[in-house]
């Protein structure tokens, strides 16, 4: 005899509203996630053929640390997905045909930024691009030499968080860190990335907007960490123990 489906063996066909905001279940936490928190970190100290120094120099003022400071202009990101490559055997099996997973592929993560008065997020990347593949000179584009990828690939960190970030103590204290707590999130934490292309920013009279720059970039894996937040309790996905913060 055929099973009923999962829906009505679990009792999900019946599912009251109270239940959305307050689980009862194992699973904690069913609230939805919203997408206009977020964090995106380069550590470009991770190559190891210079590129921090070069980028910095071409900076007009103290930018020591160029992957924190983009942060802040970040204006669309995305969580990383992953691809599984799949080859097919026919005739194993009379009738059938089987599939298999054969690689797993990453695909490319495309990033928008902001444009300062200065530019300096454009070139930036720009000057990321040149380490990669530098001229000789101005007036010399005749070749390119380059660089070997271990001197220009980076690491990056691309962080969801919720909105939970204050304490029940905010109110007395709004600008203090030290009343903040550490929400939900989750961490894609990308290995060798290296900028793949430009996408040329449009200019163009008429009404004003704020100019973008959209930057593809490749990667070779990622892998996650998560934390979860219920009440005064913190969960993290890297520690085997719990944190209790009253």
């Amino acid at each position: 005899m055929a099973q009923r489906s999962a829906a009505f063996r679990s009792g999900r066909f019946y599912l009251p509203t109270a239940e959305l905001a307050n689980t009862s279940t194992k699973f904690g936490n069913i609230s939805p996630a919203f997408n206009n928190t977020y964090d995106v970190s380069i550590n470009f100290s991770k190559a190891q053929g210079g590129l921090k120094n070069f980028i910095d120099s071409h900076g007009f003022y103290d930018q020591q640390d160029a992957g924190s400071y983009l942060a802040l202009f970040c204006s669309e990101a995305v969580l990383p997905g992953s691809d599984i490559q799949v080859a097919q055997v026919d005739g194993l099996r009379q009738g059938i045909s089987q599939k298999y997973a054969t690689f797993r592929r990453f695909p490319d993560i495309i990033l928008t930024y902001y444009l300062q008065t200065d530019y300096y997020t454009n070139d930036v990347f720009n000057a990321w691009m040149e380490f990669i593949s530098p001229s000789n000179s101005r007036e010399n584009l005749s070749h390119r030499r380059i660089k070997y990828p271990e001197t220009y690939k980076c690491d990056m960190e691309i962080t969801a968080f919720s909105r939970d970030i204050k304490d029940e103590f905010s109110k007395l204290n709004k600008t203090s860190k030290f009343n903040n707590q550490l929400p939900s999130s989750i961490t894609y934490k990308l290995r060798n990335v290296f900028p793949s292309s430009i996408v040329a920013a449009p200019l163009a009279y008429g009404k004003a907007e704020l100019i973008k720059t959209s930057i593809t970039f490749k990667y070779d894996e990622y892998f996650i960490d998560r934390s979860s937040r219920i009440e005064n309790i913190l969960s993290e996905s890297r520690l085997n123990d719990r944190i209790v913060k009253a």
